[in-house]
Order: C-alpha cells, then structure tokens, then sequence
C-alpha cells in the first residue's frame, strides 16, 4: 500500500526533502500507523456501552467567553504578503 513513491509525492505536496535511506524508514513507520489505525476498524461499540463519564459532554465544557484579540497590524507587521488584513500564502492544491 505504501511505498517510496508515495512518501515522494506526500513529501512534495509538503515541500518537504526527504533522502531515500529516510523514505524507507518512513514507508515502514508510516506503514506500521496505518495498520495500527486499521486496527480501530474491528473495535464494536454497542449503543448500549457506558462509557463512565469519559468523553465530552457539553455540561462539562467550559464557558465561550469573547475577549480582546491580537492587534492585526502588530501581528502582520512581518509579513511577507498581505492583501485586505490577511495573509497571502501560495497555493498549494493542485
């Protein structure tokens, strides 16, 4: 499923440089989280499951309060590229 020419392509969507000893590595490493997430697959919840208060439930969630923010122009003051009070990054989708 997975193989170097793979990680070459994920590698170059995430600008990233990766050598050939290292995408080896990663085609076994990345390979062992797949399998490890193919695991999840077999797992059975009933409806009926208690689960004893883990998880989030929205009693247990804190207050959304609204504060002050960062000011704009202090945090865009490096920036590159910038159009209307945001960042211009380039695309990368192809």
């Amino acid at each position: 499923m997975l193989d170097t020419d793979l990680i070459t392509y994920l590698a170059k969507l995430s600008k990233l440089q990766v050598n050939e000893v290292d995408k080896e590595k990663l085609v076994s490493e990345m390979s062992a989280i797949v399998e490890l997430m193919d695991t999840m697959n077999d797992v059975v919840m009933d409806e009926d499951t208690d689960l004893k208060g883990e998880g989030v439930s929205p009693q247990n969630l804190r207050e959304d309060i609204s504060r002050d923010s960062f000011d704009r122009e202090q945090l865009q003051k490096n920036a590159a590229h910038k159009k209307d009070g945001f960042f211009v990054v380039p695309k990368i989708m192809e």
